[in-house]
């Protein structure tokens, strides 16, 4: 259908939808659309279309999708002042790391930035920390790309590595994810980027979240941390850290998740990473397995563990459900897009099905 809207207007699209500018002038976290730039907007996402002058849309809703229209910018005043405030950093390489709760609009942040440095000159690498939501690379990874164009999100980019920690949540892997997102770090920096943005997790309410952010950004060491909070939910934190801090607002566009849509866009970044598998079979004595006595004896091929792939220069391969284990003749059958033989296998403690669905085991 089309849809037209007044200029000064932002369009708040719930996905599943495809979104298509037929005329006019749009952005969306900062990025100008062009006319018939196609943009998709996945289920459980919500994107914003700010109108600069009266557009008209091509758009197509899914199911349980919808489309709204609120007056003016939905991005925050106070995300300019922290763009402001990274463009007056001198040095090269600028890091910054973005905090703030589950649900706050972190990714959103995360892109607005990306699209107010970037302007095609400069390289800005974004590093995604979030295991439980990543936009980068599968749930349960660390990963980072690089661009130097404007995106609408950030699952857009193309994943260059990824760290496997193998779970969906920091609070049971805490110094894994601190040494993931160190490592990855490191390995950005030698691509030399002008601007490295690290978008964090939403663990952040307990007395072990504040010691472990703490500690993040102690190892990480930012030039600039810009922290988004509704109220004071980042008080200790904040109080804690030792590096220039920009605080800004949430926007009010912001749409709350459900634990189900949190599981089913998960599942979209197993889906993604796992389109058109096939069962590969790898003796065990071939591959180095990590860490050590992770495969069951017994196997259900319905119910899998989620498993990564490595060459031998560590390279991230992909993705891989473990279906079957041989103990007579010591094969491992995974289910995975990978065709190179893997030098390594890291073993996850996330369940999944045939269907690709997180199970609880």
């Amino acid at each position: 259908m089309h849809h037209t809207i007044e200029s000064n207007k932002t369009m708040l699209v719930d996905g599943p939808a495809s979104v298509r500018l037929v005329t006019g002038k749009a952005e969306v976290f900062g990025c100008p659309l062009k006319e018939s730039h196609r943009v998709l907007v996945r289920g459980g996402k919500r994107l914003p279309f700010f109108i600069a002058e009266q557009s008209t849309f091509d758009v197509s809703l899914g199911a349980n999708s919808g489309i709204a229209e609120t007056v003016g910018n939905t991005n925050p005043p106070s995300w300019g002042k922290a763009v402001e405030a990274i463009l007056n950093v001198e040095k090269r390489p600028v890091t910054v790391m973005v905090i703030g709760a589950s649900d706050c609009g972190r990714s959103s942040l995360s892109t607005y930035l990306l699209n107010s440095i970037v302007d095609g000159k400069c390289k800005v690498a974004i590093l995604d920390g979030d295991l439980e939501q990543s936009d980068i690379g599968p749930s349960a990874t660390i990963a980072y790309a690089f661009t130097t164009k404007r995106i609408a999100e950030l699952y857009e980019l193309r994943l260059k590595n990824a760290f496997f920690v193998g779970v969906t949540s920091p609070l049971i892997a805490t110094s894994q994810t601190i040494e993931g997102l160190r490592t990855m770090q490191n390995e950005v920096l030698q691509g030399q980027p002008d601007y490295l943005l690290i978008n964090t997790d939403g663990f952040v309410s307990s007395d072990i979240a504040v010691r472990y952010k703490t500690e993040l950004v102690e190892t990480l060491k930012p030039d600039i941390i810009v922290a988004l909070q509704e109220h004071d939910e980042l008080a200790q934190i904040i109080a804690n850290v030792n590096a220039p801090l920009i605080v800004a607002e949430t926007s009010f566009a912001l749409k709350q998740r459900t634990p189900e849509k949190r599981k089913f866009l998960r599942e979209m970044t197993y889906s993604r990473f796992l389109k058109k598998a096939k069962l590969q079979c790898y003796p065990k004595s071939q591959i180095i397995i990590e860490p050590k006595n992770s495969i069951p004896k017994d196997q259900q091929s319905e119910k899998g563990l989620l498993v990564s792939l490595y060459s031998r220069d560590s390279k991230f391969l992909g993705i891989g459900v473990l279906r079957e284990v041989n103990q007579v003749r010591r094969v491992l059958k995974i289910q995975t897009t990978v065709l190179a033989k893997p030098f390594r296998i890291l073993v996850g403690k996330v369940v999944i099905n045939q269907k690709l669905q997180e199970v609880q085991d």
